[in-house]
């Protein structure tokens, strides 16, 4: 008769385990190219960037000409502007002009197409005709830097925010300039329209958001517990700042006490310059951001925030949703009204410090090696989703992989043995015998044999969906490992030494004659000998216990234990009845139980001997003569450890042997009476 049982759930090595991937987290450990993982977990395609190359350090601001069919560049540190066509497909940017300044810190743009360009430092205000590539200073406003420009379409009047000190300026088309208002902060790092008489402005150090009446009366809208107002922008009626808070480098002062502090960042569990006029570089100053809302009655929101890591720039697209770049990772997130977030574009560069925005395609500017990215949908087959290496922890075979999701996809795997794919991996190959089902489909995996694995997904169609993968491998067994056995024994302490903790009996000296077995108090002993040992199963199976022993210098090995294996690595071995001497033990270790017959391991583990000794030791030649008692005591086996000896019942007392130590098999003792015996 044959029975099967069914197993669905890992219970053991031999049961196939699986790399199962459903959560964001999860794929946000692999890499999206051109491809977006969604806060539910899905992939999609998403955004695919393509390198415009230019010759910066870094690319700092941008800005749309009014046909939004150019946008503009500016760098450093040689105060260059470039031009980008949005629509093109040059791979080189165009130079329009340099000007003698190390960074353009702000552009603006007049309706006409006049560049208007901001710089740093001197805070001057050049003027650039973007088809001849002319610059004209059109003024110099007296401080250290110009972060921010707003060319009112209307008037023909440009708003620059500064830095040191923290002020917006008014400058006319002939470059006339007046304060409008001073902010009593450092910086006005962020700038741009309200309507026809008022301004939204950001500050740093403090991080204030103000609206600014052209008059010079201003009204302060949020005030965060952070360093800087880094960008702002407005979509749908609402207002977005997008705030940083970077880490202290000199703490306050312990004797001033500490006074309201405003809102604070709060960072979920799941750039801009470190202080405005530096352009920061990954890991000199931790950071963390958070991009706010505030809707037109005053009500402010976090909507999205990241706990290592600064914005640098914001945007939105046609369905309201927000883009904002970061400073450390090359990355833009895209933020829905609804507070839902993914990463939208993933750059190879560490800084996307500027972002603009024409139709369908973003361009970003970036900086730890300058360079612009035009990025637009990915067209299908584009948008690609690349696994983590994925570690069976040792050889395995790998079976079917199961993905959940549309059928617009293809899967391929490649596996190796190194931690890091490297060209000794095997290629990427498509699933063998694939086939649709009801959730997404399958395929078998047809990568060789390897500790490592890596799947692929290719999106064939723009609507493509991933939600989940399971990849099935059947782990190498791993041997268990016995790694010590250890002897106890079940009785009392020994009175006569043994060796293997086998005990002897007591010795009893009267001054007549042996006192009576009753008045012996009783010294117990056990032919159980205690075995237990240690095992090592780096597979957690359940293991089989097979014991077998022999006496020393036998060839032959008998069983111990019964018929059947053992499962726990215990057992109490009654010795009785053998012959007294030395044996060995030995266990064998077996996952039978766990892993099919041809797969399965055994170890062993051989004891060091093992002194069995159940026979007494004895009194001979015991003489007893007023005042003296002498004799011999002696073991078969066991070298005599101690003596005592009792009078007329009385208590035990030590007996010390002629030589003076007891250690040998045999010991002579003699014994002087006290005066009252």
């Amino acid at each position: 008769m044959l029975a099967l049982a069914l197993v669905t759930a890992s219970a053991g090595a031999a049961v196939t385990k699986t790399f199962r991937q459903t959560s964001a987290k999860d794929f946000e450990e692999g890499e999206a190219t051109a491809s977006m993982i969604l806060p539910d977990g899905a992939v999609v395609p998403g955004m695919k960037p393509s390198p415009v190359a230019l010759d910066a350090a870094f690319v700092w601001c941008s800005t749309l000409s009014p046909d939004g069919r150019t946008a503009y560049f500016g760098t450093g540190d040689q105060g260059r502007i470039y031009a980008v066509d949005v629509a093109g497909n040059e791979a080189h940017a165009r130079k329009v002009a340099a000007l003698d300044a190390a960074w353009i810190t702000a552009l603006g743009v007049r309706p006409d197409g006049t560049l208007v360009v901001g710089t740093t430092p001197g805070g001057r205000v050049y003027t650039v005709d973007p088809k001849k590539g002319n610059t004209h200073l059109l003024t110099t406003l007296g401080v250290d830097h110009v972060w921010a420009l707003v060319a009112d379409g209307k008037t023909g009047i440009v708003y620059a925010g500064t830095g040191g000190p923290g002020k917006i300026f008014a400058i006319d088309p002939g470059g006339k300039s007046r304060e409008v208002w001073n902010s009593g902060d450092k910086h006005v790092v962020s700038l741009i329209q309200a309507d026809a008489t008022h301004l939204y402005a950001g500050t740093s150090e403090e991080a204030i958001l103000f609206r600014v009446g052209l008059d010079g009366r201003a009204e302060a809208l949020a005030d965060f517990d952070a360093e800087e107002v880094r960008a702002l922008g407005r979509s749908g009626g609402a207002l977005y700042a997008a705030v940083n808070d970077f880490e202290r480098t000199t703490p306050a002062p312990a004797m001033v006490p500490a006074g309201p502090r405003g809102t604070k960042i709060t960072v979920a569990p799941s750039g801009s310059p470190a202080s405005a006029g530096a352009l920061p570089r990954p890991g000199q100053r931790k950071a963390k951001a958070a991009l706010y809302r505030i809707d037109p009655d005053g009500h402010l929101e976090q909507i999205f925030s990241i706990g290592d890591g600064y914005f640098t720039a914001l945007a939105f697209d046609d369905d309201g949703r927000a883009f904002v770049g970061s400073g450390t990772e090359g990355r833009v997130y895209r933020v829905d009204p609804d507070r839902k977030a993914a990463l939208a574009i993933d750059l190879p560069e560490r800084q996307a410090l500027t972002l603009v925005r024409s139709g369908k395609t973003f361009l970003v500017g970036t900086g730890d090696v300058g360079g612009v990215y035009r990025v637009v949908a990915a067209a299908s087959r584009q948008a690609t989703y690349l696994s983590r290496v994925l570690d069976a922890e040792f050889r395995a075979r790998f079976g079917l992989l199961r993905w959940h999701g549309t059928h617009g996809l293809s899967v391929e795997t490649r596996s190796g043995n190194t931690a890091r794919p490297d060209p000794t991996w095997s290629a990427f190959a498509g699933l063998d015998r694939t086939r649709a089902t009801a959730e997404g489909g399958v395929g078998l995996v047809a990568s060789p044999s390897a500790r490592y694995v890596q799947y692929r997904v290719t999106f064939g169609a723009t609507d493509a969906r991933l939600d989940a993968v399971t990849l099935a491998y059947l782990g190498q067994n791993q041997r268990a490992r016995i790694t010590e056995l250890t002897v106890g024994d079940g009785g009392t302490p020994p009175a006569l030494g043994m060796a293997g903790g086998l005990g002897g009996i007591p010795l009893s000296v009267a001054s007549s004659a042996f006192a009576s077995p009753s008045s012996i108090p009783a010294r117990t002993h056990s032919p159980i000998v205690k075995l237990r040992w240690k095992v090592e199963n780096p597979d957690g199976d359940e293991l089989d216990y097979r014991l077998t022993f022999r006496q020393e210098n036998e060839a032959v090995w008998r069983p111990l234990g019964g018929p059947d294996p053992l499962s726990k690595s215990e057992y109490d071995w009654n010795t009785d009845g053998l012959p007294d001497g030395m044996y060995t033990v030995r266990v064998v270790a077996s996952d039978e139980r766990s892993e099919a017959r041809e797969r399965a391991l055994e170890a062993s583990f051989t004891s060091a001997p093992i002194l069995v000794d159940n026979r007494k030791p004895e009194v001979v030649g015991l003489v007893a003569k007023y005042p003296f008692i002498s004799g011999r005591a002696r073991d078969d086996q066991s070298p005599l450890t101690g003596l005592e000896y009792a009078i007329d019942g009385g208590d035990w007392q030590i007996l010390s042997p002629t030589d003076g130590i007891c250690d040998d098999l045999v010991e002579s003792f003699t014994q002087i009476g006290r005066a009252h015996v």
